[in-house]
């Protein structure tokens, strides 16, 4: 599994491009956007393969840059920002309680918590289709979202080779 640090550094650059697309396509200028979009293509292909989940915010963020509602645009982008702020400090605890208890798991135990893990998943990825793009008190969560994702996708990993 990769380590947080690494994790953080590509949703850290994920977040950087996400900035630059809102910026962009707040501007309007279509020779920028599609630089923007090229960036983030880029950033799909040198992305590592635990990365998936990001990647499919990058892929978002590029659909995102082709709306043709500014607003919407921006406010999708940002959604993004909070989304994966908000679900990182979640999954934080959670991460760090797992990965103290992983050698204490039985079998029964091992695979409750790779449910969940699964569950989580699916649920973050739904709170995410979700947001609303008027609350720009989420614009942080969105952020990180996909950083969330790969460490419950990393966790849910462990566990299953535990």
């Amino acid at each position: 599994m990769p380590s947080n640090p690494e994790i953080k550094q590509w949703a850290d650059e994920l977040d950087r491009l996400l900035q630059k697309a809102a910026a962009v396509r707040a501007a309007d200028d279509p020779a920028r956007i599609v630089a923007v979009q090229k960036e983030l293509r880029k950033f799909k292909q040198d992305s590592p393969d635990y990365a998936d989940a990001l990647d499919a915010q990058a892929t978002l963020a590029i659909f995102d840059l082709d709306l043709s509602v500014t607003e919407e645009a921006v406010g999708r982008i940002k959604e993004r920002a909070a989304e994966l702020y908000r679900l990182t400090k979640l999954i934080a605890g959670i991460s760090e309680e797992a990965n103290a208890n992983a050698a204490v798991l039985n079998g029964s135990l091992a695979i409750k918590a790779i449910d969940a893990a699964t569950s989580a998943i699916l649920s973050f990825k739904k709170l995410r289709d979700e947001l609303s793009a008027t609350k720009p008190d989420e614009m942080a969560i969105a952020a990180q979202i996909d950083d969330v994702l790969v460490a419950v996708q990393g966790l849910r990993n462990k566990l299953e080779n535990a």
